[in-house]
């Protein structure tokens, strides 16, 4: 499979030949699918305001499959598999050979379709797979906007083969204690003062009370 490289920023939307790429175009998943019977298609990456995109989007269909790498200095890289005399029916069967994730080691089995990992503060994981057909349809969601204790990545196969990835993102428990340490210390305060706006004011009753009606020299005055 044959690849091209297209450069941009930021990427809003992707469009080939004026049509949707397979699934639709979403920043979370990173791998598109498009069938054409043309020898030659235009991919138009629509950019963030005010960018010039690197790269020519003519793409020439030389072979019968070509593979797209979009790379966004800002949000990652994209692919897309343009499929030329595309058939469906001889590419039903198709699972992951390989998977792995950048920096986490999962022990991957293609017979074993569900991984858990303990991330930290990644905004999204470098996921690599190799698939025993390259003409499979082939989608990643999830992958990004880890916001949750518990991400689910999950990629599909053909829409009949599906792998997921839990991600544990790992929660700083330090702060939490030294926001119970700075909640505990402000009720602290609050109690003294408390007590000390009660005393004073005890005080304060007690010395009037003292000199109306116990210190009679104060009423000789």
């Amino acid at each position: 499979m044959f690849i091209c490289i297209i450069k941009v920023y930021a990427i809003e939307n992707i469009e080939i030949d004026g049509s949707y790429i397979i699934p639709k175009f979403e920043k979370n998943v990173r791998v598109y699918n498009y069938f054409t019977n043309k020898e030659i298609v235009n991919i138009k990456v629509f950019p963030s305001k005010n960018e010039i995109v690197n790269g020519s989007g003519k793409i020439e269909l030389d072979t019968n499959n070509k593979k797209v790498t979009i790379l966004s200095s800002k949000d990652g890289q994209y692919i897309i598999n343009i499929f030329k005399n595309y058939t469906k029916d001889k590419d039903t069967n198709a699972y992951l050979t390989n998977l792995s994730i950048d920096n986490y080691d999962i022990n991957f089995n293609k017979d074993i379709h569900d991984y858990s990992i303990n991330i930290n503060d990644e905004k999204q994981l470098d996921i690599n797979y190799e698939i025993s057909n390259d003409n499979a349809y082939v989608s990643i969601e999830g992958n990004g906007n880890f916001n949750k204790s518990e991400n689910i990545i999950t990629i599909n196969i053909n829409n009949l083969e599906e792998y997921k990835i839990h991600a544990f993102k790992t929660i700083n428990t330090s702060l939490i204690k030294d926001t119970k340490v700075y909640k505990e210390m402000s009720n602290t305060k609050k109690e003294i003062v408390i007590i000390l706006i009660v005393t004073i004011s005890c005080t304060l009753v007690f010395g009037f009370y003292y000199f109306m009606f116990i210190d009679k020299s104060f009423l000789k005055i």
